[in-house]
């Protein structure tokens, strides 16, 4: 019994040494906005997720801005508070500067919380400052 129980202890150890090795304190998981497992996988952690910007759109009513990734269940959401920066960082529109283009998005890996049906369940990366947004390769024109 006690070597079973000592046994035991040392996979449960080894098990939590290796899950810290893939995700060290502090440091972001890399995802590819593609792979809709490892967004599983990275629900709740800080992230850094590369993908290629199907479309991004503000509201009609300016409140939010939506982005959609290319073949991905992946969105992100920028606020109206955080507009006049992000815009100002990209040229005076972001959302036509991410539009087609392949990013790296920084932040929190939640879930999509609003009231828009066709994203509901979804992983949503919240963007509220420029600097979690990479543009890693411009538009393919």
């Amino acid at each position: 019994m006690r070597t079973r129980l000592s046994l035991l202890f040392v996979l449960l150890a080894a098990a939590t040494l290796a899950a810290r090795a893939e995700d060290p304190a502090g440091k972001a998981v890399e995802v590819d906005a593609k792979d809709k497992a490892a967004l599983e996988g990275a629900a709740n952690k800080d992230v850094v997720v590369t993908g290629t910007i199907k479309k991004a759109r503000w509201s009609s009513t300016g409140k939010v801005m939506t982005v959609e990734f290319e073949d991905s269940p992946l969105v992100g959401a920028v606020f109206e508070r955080n507009k006049e920066a992000i815009n100002a960082a990209f040229g005076g529109d972001a959302a036509k500067a991410w539009t087609g283009a392949k990013v790296k998005v920084k932040g929190k890996l939640g879930k999509y919380g609003g009231k828009v049906k066709q994203y509901e369940d979804k992983p949503q990366i919240v963007i509220t400052k420029a600097e979690q947004v990479t543009v890693v390769e411009g538009k393919k024109e």
